[in-house]
């Protein structure tokens, strides 16, 4: 890949009366999208140029990629593409040929990209976490209703809840949810209160038949030990319990 530069990069000086000539080559493996189930890389021999003016080198530039980059911006757009569905990094990273970190990078940078907007919040909402990047927690808000992903946090402490949600939405605004379904997580109940003074809180109904279930099974195998013993009636009743484990 050659061609004639109109100027020096580094410097700004045009290139006249070959002020700016060749100076060798840099060969360069880009990666490219699969072809077919093959991974595919372009072993591109790249122009060195070299300014009288500064006397420093530079490179030929490639539409293909981007500066100081050896991954093409069709497997960017791809890596993008697949991050929208519900794919691991590792998933993401085997189909386009690169790693984990670059699939997360890729998908840092683009978020830069995008402006989010936050829209009225819904009169009824849920709380939930998640585990991601090594098993930290993030933060999610839901509307009830339809089930739509309303913003994601990387973060869910109280701090950051509180500062989203004063920050993106007016108390007006706030004032209007009449509901926050939540799981048993106490720390949610103080946010709630300072943040939408009107909701009320309701506690999911799959997380009480968890604790239900829990409580209950916690008493049935501290009854089984009770009957643990060596009176045959004792262990007719233990056995018996025991079906349920």
């Amino acid at each position: 890949m050659t061609y004639t530069p109109t100027h020096c990069v580094n410097c700004g000086v045009e290139n006249t009366n070959f002020t700016i000539y060749k100076n060798g080559t840099q060969l360069s493996r880009i990666t490219l999208p699969f072809t077919g189930a093959n991974p595919t890389y372009l072993l591109l021999k790249k122009q060195r140029f070299l300014c009288k003016k500064c006397n420093n080198s530079f490179t030929a530039k490639t539409p293909i990629v981007e500066q100081n980059c050896y991954i093409s911006k069709h497997v960017k757009a791809q890596v993008m593409i697949k991050s929208a569905e519900a794919q691991s990094l590792k998933s993401i990273s085997k189909d386009c040929s690169v790693s984990p970190t670059t699939v997360q990078r890729v998908i840092n940078e683009g978020e830069k990209q995008f402006k989010p907007y936050h829209a009225k919040l819904p009169k009824h909402l849920s709380f939930d976490e998640f585990k991601y990047a090594k098993g930290a927690m993030a933060f999610e808000y839901i509307n009830v209703l339809n089930g739509d992903i309303l913003d994601i946090l990387d973060r869910r402490d109280s701090f950051a809840i509180k500062n989203h949600f004063m920050v993106n939405y007016c108390l007006t605004d706030r004032q209007n949810v009449e509901t926050v379904t939540i799981d048993m997580n106490a720390g949610y109940v103080n946010i709630i209160k300072e943040l939408f003074p009107n909701a009320k809180i309701i506690i999911d109904w799959f997380h009480l038949v968890q604790l239900i279930n829990r409580s209950m099974n916690k008493c049935r195998v501290h009854v089984m030990n009770q009957l643990r013993t060596s009176n045959n009636e004792d262990m007719k009743k233990y056995r018996r319990l025991k079906r349920y484990s």
